[in-house]
Formats: structure tokens, sequence, C-alpha cells
């Protein structure tokens, strides 16, 4: 009977990390479309004026334009193109478009491919490259082993990338998916004594933290709970201002 019991509240448990894992990972979907605005404000501002940039434009604006339009088959194709001949800052925005296109059309592994190739494209900024090698790995966490899902952010997260707080925050997630809580744990102890993290990642990397049965005190010893408070204060102060 004690073990029908332990089977159960075991079961419970799971289910409740797996909410938890549930409501959190979608934030992540909004680092593609924010970075995709900045890239768009940066190509539109500062290189308005340069011919070669303008009619790269009009080729974007016209294959997004497809996509609103239901024509999404063309305009992957379009995207496609146009980031292989670009020698501008389109090269990065169209395989973010198109990777997001695929996406959107259920094509997971076609978009994780277009991120692979930005990800190993020498023609685009390290920054660039890096989101990509973010955003695949990001697609994958719903399909993936959570040995592929490490394997592909190892580079942001042994390196100084500083999409290093968003990757150590996404190999959590995929380590709490697959049930290895000890991982899961040390990890977002790790992100919430990070002060190059966000305050509101290390707030969401505590409760995470505490619903896993981790210490949050022991996580902020080292001087970590100074800046804390420091943030947590200003945090506040920000709110009180809105």
């Amino acid at each position: 009977m004690a073990d029908i019991f332990r089977e159960v509240d075991e079961d419970l448990r799971h289910e409740r990390y797996l909410k938890l894992w549930r409501r959190w990972r979608y934030w992540l979907l909004g680092v593609g479309v924010a970075a995709l605005g900045v890239a768009v404000a940066f190509v539109l501002i500062d290189n308005a004026r340069e011919s070669a940039r303008e009619a790269e434009g009009r080729q974007f604006a016209a294959a997004i334009a497809g996509i609103e339009a239901g024509r999404g088959s063309e305009a992957v194709e379009r995207l496609a193109a146009l980031a292989a001949d670009s020698e501008t800052g389109y090269a990065a925005l169209a395989r973010l478009a198109e990777a997001d296109a695929r996406a959107r059309r259920g094509d997971v592994s076609g978009a994780v491919h277009t991120y692979d190739i930005m990800a190993g494209d020498s023609r685009l900024d390290p920054l660039y490259r890096d989101l990509a090698t973010l955003l695949a790995a990001q697609r994958l966490v719903d399909r993936a082993q959570v040995a592929e899902i490490n394997q592909r952010l190892a580079p942001l997260l042994a390196g100084g990338s500083p999409w290093r707080p968003l990757a150590v925050e996404l190999a959590a997630l995929a380590e709490m998916r697959a049930g290895n809580d000890a991982a899961a744990r040390a990890a977002f102890a790790e992100l919430v004594r990070d002060p190059a993290a966000p305050f509101s990642q290390r707030q969401r990397a505590a409760e995470l933290l505490l619903s896993l049965g981790g210490n949050l005190e022991e996580a902020m010893a080292g001087g970590a709970d100074a800046a804390w408070d420091d943030d947590a204060a200003g945090a506040e102060t920000d709110a009180a201002a809105e």
C-alpha cells in the first residue's frame, strides 16, 4: 500500500513540475521576435540610404507581405534566396524571418536547419550566430533529448556570450522536462546568483528552484544576496514610478 501512495505522490510531483515548465518556457519564444525587431531597427535606421540595402529591404518587405497574405511557401523561398545572396545586415534578418516562417508552418526541422545555417555563416556577426544557436535549441526543447539540447548550447554555456543566461535557463528547463531535478536545480541556482542575468530572469529561476526543492539561501550565498537586494529595490522603484 505504501508503494502505491509513493507512486501517486511521484506522479503528482512530476505533473506539477511539467506545469511549471510549460508555464515558463513560452517566454523564450519572445526572444526571436525581440531579436527580429532589433535587427529591423538596426538595418532600417543605420543604413536606410544605401541603395543595396534599400533594394534588399524591398525584397524583405515583399517576403513578409507574402507571409501575411498566406503565401508562406513562396515567402520562405524569397527569404532563403535573400539570405544567401545578401552582403548586408539583411542576411541575418532574412534567416531569422525564414526560420520563423518555417516554424509557423509546422516545419520545425526546417526552422532548425535554417538556424544551423545561420549559426555557421561566417559573414554574420557572432552575436547573430549565437542567437541562431540559442533559437535552434529552443525549437527543439519539446522534441529532442536533453543531451542534444546541452550539446547545442555548449558553446554559449562555456563562453562569454551575452546569450549565456538565456542558454543556462533553457538548459535548466530541458533538464527539468527530462526529470533531472538535480541538474535543473544546479542550473537555476547558477542563474539566481548570476549578476549578468536580468533580475526578472533570476526571479523566475528562484521560483523554479524552490519548486524543485532547492535551497534558495544557499544558492544566493557568496555575496549574491546583496546584488539581489539592490536589483529588487530598483525593480520596486521602477514599478512605483509606473
